[in-house]
């Protein structure tokens, strides 16, 4: 039977009861700790209804604790949270990216329920939860960042004794060199960025950038991650038995947002294309790669010239390039089991990679001879200590914004070059399971549910055609010419 105390305010006067059921002994007759749980009546509760409550409470705890149920549930999320996280990182269970994505969002969940014990959380705090996360403030290190006219980066950079701004950038806890030529010349950098470098200079951010924070909520998608994270926790403490259902199951996170994805029609394509015959080969390879494949930024930076099969024409799409601010840049694997692939390419894409290899990356390979530090990436950096390694993300993105602006191009973000892609092979005939496959998404339905107003468009565009094929004939000024067995019908039925 349930053991049953108060517990007492210095005042002597009850605020909660402590509920302990007894679990006997071990193997080796060592008794073990009884279970535990607390509960606090509510302010308007009379004796007789505390008394009947707290009765039916303990009579509930013993039974869970009898069928397994009610383990001890005693710590708080928070410390689970590190457990679970822990666990599935010793266990292989997630990627690097997702890992270093869960660990920035468990501090939001944390401070929002960190401090309730596992036993006693329920549907209600989280969605109080996701209520917090919509209101504005909450996007920590969110903002851009522009250098004040006035400063001078790297001026401050060699009065702190720093020699180099590949040195700099390994002082500044995960600023890229990259971003740090990007903030000096004048370019809008993330305010995160900003504040490291501004925090390795030991000045304040405000004194040497202009500074825009973003004080909008967190978008549903964002706060559907934290949902899903929490998820993947509560589950993990339902196996273990601490609790007896995975309160995320019956919270109410919000509905994603549906945005229509963003992509080049023909004429914009054709300008890109035409633009980029002008660049250096590096990033006209860059840019074509991206328009044929549909490929991810990270995965077009992943590849290596063992990725590429010049007999076959086609590439082989097998890692991917990531950054973190703690990992710093990382080759890991592709988004999902579907994503590595063979893509096929066009014989001018074969070609533009031949010419590339000839006369960019191998004179570049000899002419720096024993400061080379490549490791066969086709994408790598040109100067620095770092010659020959493998490139920055963001670095393709800076290029595409610096791109459009030199051209006079609407923005351009490297994504767009997937979805023009998709978009264009749908307007194209190809079916969904091919261009799924194609692009390396984990299922059909992704790709249908992204990409379902191109689908539709398509399909209009479809539509249309088939109507201007078979309508033609009733069109004004075209006569339709009877068959001879028509007239037949007609004379048969006449008579």
């Amino acid at each position: 039977m349930a053991n049953i105390s108060e517990r007492k305010d210095k005042n002597g006067n009850v605020i909660s009861y402590r509920i302990r059921v007894a679990q006997g002994y071990d193997a080796n007759g060592k008794k073990l700790k009884p279970l535990e749980m607390t509960w606090k009546p509510s302010p308007d509760m009379t004796p007789r209804q505390i008394e009947k409550e707290l009765n039916r409470v303990a009579v509930e705890f013993e039974e869970r604790c009898k069928v397994g149920l009610a383990g001890n549930g005693r710590q708080k999320f928070s410390e689970y949270s590190e457990y679970v996280l822990d666990l599935k990182e010793r266990n292989g269970e997630l990627r690097l990216n997702t890992s270093a994505r869960y660990r920035d969002l468990i501090v939001r969940v944390n401070k929002g329920i960190g401090h309730i014990k596992l036993c006693e959380l329920r549907p209600q705090h989280l969605n109080a939860l996701y209520a917090q996360l919509g209101k504005e403030g909450l996007r920590k290190g969110s903002g851009k960042a522009t250098l004040k006219p006035d400063v001078n980066l790297k001026d401050k950079m060699h009065a702190r004794g720093y020699t180099s701004i590949e040195a700099f950038a390994k002082a500044s806890a995960g600023v890229s060199a990259t971003t740090f030529k990007a903030a000096a010349k004048g370019s809008t950098i993330n305010l995160d960025c900003a504040q490291k470098i501004a925090a390795a200079l030991h000045e304040s951010v405000d004194t040497l950038f202009d500074v825009t924070r973003d004080m909008r909520p967190l978008s549903s998608k964002t706060i559907r991650e934290h949902h899903v994270l929490i998820h993947m926790i509560l589950a993990q403490a339902e196996k273990e038995l601490l609790v007896p259902y995975n309160a995320a199951d019956k919270a109410t996170p919000p509905k994603v947002e549906t945005h229509e994805v963003n992509y080049f029609q023909q004429h914009e394509v054709d300008a890109i294309l035409q633009a980029a015959e002008s660049e250096p080969i590096k990033w006209k390879l860059m840019l074509h790669l991206m328009l044929v494949t549909g490929g991810r930024r990270g995965e077009m930076l992943g590849l290596t010239w063992d990725d590429v099969d010049f007999d076959y024409n086609r590439i082989h799409i097998n890692k991917c390039v990531y950054y973190n601010r703690k990992l710093g840049i990382y080759i890991d694997k592709p988004k999902t089991k579907n994503s590595v692939r063979y893509i096929s390419l066009p014989a001018e894409s074969m070609q533009l990679l031949r010419e590339y290899r000839d006369t960019y990356y191998n004179p570049l390979k000899e002419a720096v001879g024993d400061q080379w530090k490549g490791e066969g990436f086709i994408f790598v950096m040109d100067s620095g200590d770092k010659i020959g390694r493998v490139m920055h993300p963001d670095s393709v993105t800076g290029y595409c914004d610096d791109f459009a602006a030199k051209h006079g191009l609407r923005h351009i973000n490297p994504h767009a070059f997937r979805h023009t892609n998709v978009s264009l092979l749908y307007f194209n005939g190809m079916d969904s399971i091919s261009i799924s496959k194609h692009i390396g998404h984990a299922s059909v339905s992704t790709t249908t549910n992204i990409y379902g107003h191109v689908i539709a468009e398509a399909e209009s565009r479809s539509a249309q055609v088939m109507g201007d094929i078979i309508l033609s004939c009733r069109k004004p000024g075209i006569t339709v010419q009877n068959k001879p067995e028509d007239e037949n019908i007609k004379e048969e039925s006449a008579v």
